[in-house]
């Protein structure tokens, strides 16, 4: 018995999964990479694959490294633009899981559902959908059992009312006088401000996927901050860094509060 592979078909088959596996590994790491980057890092990723094929090596331990090691990793630093090694490391094992997950689910979809054109790309992305679906609901129950808190920001008189997490994980400070900085995306502050452009300073920040990124920041006028015990707190002058991403997979808050701003 023997089969008959086609590569083109083999090629674009792995290019759709792959582009899937990595648009979700996007979505966990809040990576900025965009359409282009995740498509030629899932064409590096299926052109390996079909190599191996190609030469009848894909069964073979040097085989099964180059696909688990090599193609993984080139594949997810191209298609992410992740940097740092562990940040790297850790988008490869959530490959490794959500291609796991993913095929799993393709089997169930597959003897459930039946498709008279294009059988493989329509149970992916039928497949993609749902887990896709969980990823997001899974994400939003993390963020939703933080700590997220109701307050008010002021800037030159105008105050706007914010939805924000209080994140211990969020160590940014100025550098150069040790001020914690606050997060607050881009549509929140343009509200704030009202289309004037407050004055910025820089502040150098490592985060996944930008090692070495800088953030925008500003003083406002004062945060006040309400805790879930009905008590609230001022702060006088806080540092606000700007940023273009979204802070919450689900839209849940617009700011990270930096955790000095309670003590």
């Amino acid at each position: 018995m023997y089969y008959e592979l086609y590569l083109d078909v083999l090629f674009l088959e792995n290019l759709l999964a792959d582009y899937l596996l990595l648009s979700l590994l996007r979505k966990v790491l809040k990576c900025p990479a965009g359409r282009l980057k995740r498509l030629l890092g899932a064409a590096l990723g299926s052109a390996g694959i079909c190599g191996l094929y190609l030469f009848s090596i894909e069964r073979t331990f040097a085989g099964q490294l180059l696909i688990y090691v090599v193609f993984s990793t080139v594949m997810v630093k191209t298609g992410l633009g992740i940097r740092d090694f562990r940040t790297l490391g850790k988008a490869i094992v959530l490959l490794y899981i959500s291609s796991f997950l993913l095929g799993g689910i393709y089997q169930w979809v597959q003897s459930r559902v039946r498709l008279p054109l294009y059988p493989f790309a329509g149970f992916t992305l039928i497949s993609y959908w749902i887990l896709s679906l969980f990823m997001g609901w899974l994400l939003g129950f993390r963020e939703r059992i933080r700590d997220v808190f109701e307050g008010e920001i002021e800037y030159h008189g105008k105050t706007v009312h914010v939805k924000g997490l209080l994140d211990t994980g969020n160590h940014l400070k100025d550098p150069v006088f040790g001020k914690p900085v606050s997060i607050l995306t881009e549509c929140k502050k343009q509200e704030l401000c009202s289309g004037e452009e407050p004055l910025y300073q820089m502040i150098p920040f490592h985060s996944l996927g930008e090692p070495n990124g800088i953030l925008p920041a500003f003083f406002a006028d004062f945060i006040r901050i309400r805790k879930k015990d009905g008590s609230e707190k001022q702060i006088e002058r806080p540092l606000i860094g700007v940023t273009k991403e979204p802070l919450s997979s689900q839209k849940d808050y617009d700011m990270i509060a930096h955790p000095d701003l309670l003590d």
